[in-house]
């Protein structure tokens, strides 16, 4: 008989136990409620702007001012000329329109939704095909040694190896070597 209150004593502790545990459980659950009310599980057509989540701006367009409502669209306005956005968007500004450099020509110009486009001019040629950023002059064969391919932008001239002397090779190597160099210095500036 001594054994059914000890019993009843610790039924009485377990139940104290298990209301604790549900009632931090809780207690701990509402603010991942309240983070969901606040809408911070944006779309994929949607920005973070402060807690809410705001529609994008279309491409052309950049966030004047950000939406007061989520899941609405705020104040969006049209780039202004010589800037662009290509996407969709939660900018504050658009972005600046990239320019040709002085051995390039404008392929494309810059509009509300897309960037300028440039190419090598003639007689030049694109060090690294991969990375347009850097033209280089064509180089010429050397006299009576006959053309393979024409310069273009995206390769230099390819000269013939028949009859090559040792003159020619080594002016070829120095060629190449100088490609080499600026390829080395290209691929470290762009890091």
């Amino acid at each position: 008989m001594i054994f059914c209150p000890v019993l009843a004593f610790n039924l009485d502790r377990w139940l104290q136990l298990l209301l604790l545990i549900l009632l931090l459980g809780s207690v701990y659950s509402e603010p991942r409620s309240r983070q969901n009310e606040n809408h911070f599980d944006c779309g994929g057509d949607e920005y973070l702007s402060g807690d809410l989540c705001c529609k994008l701006c279309s491409a052309g367009e950049f966030v004047q001012q950000s939406c007061t409502v989520p899941h609405t669209q705020g104040k969006c306005e049209p780039c202004h000329p010589g800037m662009f956005t290509e996407a969709g968007n939660g900018l504050d500004s658009c972005r600046v329109c990239s320019s040709c450099d002085k051995n390039q020509e404008m392929v494309a110009d810059c509009s509300a939704t897309s960037d300028r486009k440039c190419q090598c001019r003639v007689g030049h040629f694109y060090a690294d095909p991969q990375s347009p950023e850097l033209c280089l002059p064509c180089s010429k064969c050397p006299q009576g040694i006959p053309v393979l391919q024409e310069c273009s932008s995206r390769a230099n001239t390819v000269c013939s190896s028949a009859g090559t002397n040792q003159r020619n090779r080594l002016f070829l190597l120095t060629v190449l070597s100088t490609l080499a160099v600026v390829a080395v210095f290209c691929y470290y500036l762009r890091r």
